[in-house]
Parts: C-alpha cells; sequence; structure tokens
C-alpha cells in the first residue's frame, strides 16, 4: 500500500467513524439508549431530539470531518506550511456557509474561543492553549499524513 492509498484510509476511516458517532453527538449515555434502545452500531438517522444533529440522515458527516478536510486542504495549498489566519478564515467562513444552511453543527466551543483571541491579536501559539473540547483531535488525521514523525510533525500539531 502506497503512501497516498493510507492517507486516503485514514481520512476515510476518520469520516466512517464520525458518520457512526453522528446520531450520538453531545448525548449521554442514558439518553442515547432511551433515543435508540442502546449502542449504536451502524450508520442511523440522528432522532429528532439530536441536540446537535437533528433528523440527520443515516452516514452523514459532522463538522468534525468538514474541519478535518479544511486542514488538510489548507495544508496542501500552503505547501505543508500552516498558514495559521488563512485556515482560521477558511474555518469561519465553513461556519458562515454552515449557518447560511440552518445547521446547528458548528464550530465547537473551544475552536470558536481560540479564534476570537486570534481577532484579538493573541498570538496563535495561545490561543487554543486553555480550549476544553476535543475538536483538535479530530483533525489531527490530516498533519499526521502532511508530516512524518519528528520536529515538523510537532511543531505543525502544536500550531
Amino acid at each position: 500500500m502506497d503512501c497516498m492509498e493510507r492517507a486516503c484510509g485514514a481520512l476515510a476511516g476518520l469520516a466512517i467513524g464520525d458518520a457512526l458517532g453522528m446520531p450520538t453527538q453531545s448525548m449521554s449515555h442514558a439518553s442515547i439508549v432511551q433515543a435508540y434502545g442502546g449502542p449504536i452500531r451502524d450508520f442511523r438517522d440522528a432522532v429528532p431530539n439530536q441536540p446537535i444533529a437533528p433528523s440527520m440522515q443515516a452516514g452523514s458527516i459532522t463538522d468534525d470531518t468538514d474541519q478535518a478536510f479544511i486542514l488538510a486542504r489548507r495544508l496542501i495549498e500552503d505547501g505543508g506550511d500552516l498558514d495559521v489566519m488563512a485556515y482560521a478564515q477558511d474555518l469561519l467562513a465553513w461556519e458562515q456557509r454552515m449557518r447560511a444552511k440552518g445547521s446547528l453543527d458548528l464550530l465547537g466551543p473551544s475552536t470558536k474561543s481560540a479564534l476570537e483571541k486570534l481577532s484579538e491579536g493573541v498570538s496563535p501559539e495561545f490561543t487554543g492553549k486553555y480550549g476544553t473540547t476535543n475538536g483538535g483531535a479530530m483533525r489531527a488525521a490530516p498533519v499526521d499524513i502532511a508530516f512524518a514523525p519528528g520536529e515538523d510533525l510537532c511543531a505543525v500539531a502544536r500550531q
């Protein structure tokens, strides 16, 4: 298997996992059991009272996959030298498009806070330092694909 096939597989795996988890995002175990009768083991439509993706169709991806692909495109466009300000603008433009569609699946609180701090002139090195949600983990695959293990990978992941 070559590098491109592995990269595609990693991104496909991210999207599949995201789509499997979509019906239950932000739901407690008790509310998942009540809404779906137990754990989700296949693609399912979201229930109408799903807090972020009400009635979303089975197999749909969420903001996590969208934003991972936004980062992947940005890394490609920037030749691996991430332009943080352009990436911030990409995320804000994506959120505007999602709002226009009526989606509730928008930027998470840590990302939103980091972007606000960035717009206030805070250095990108510090804008996301105190985030409390896991959006960064969802965007790790494009960085992992673009860089071999080592200092460059660590630097871009931190960025």
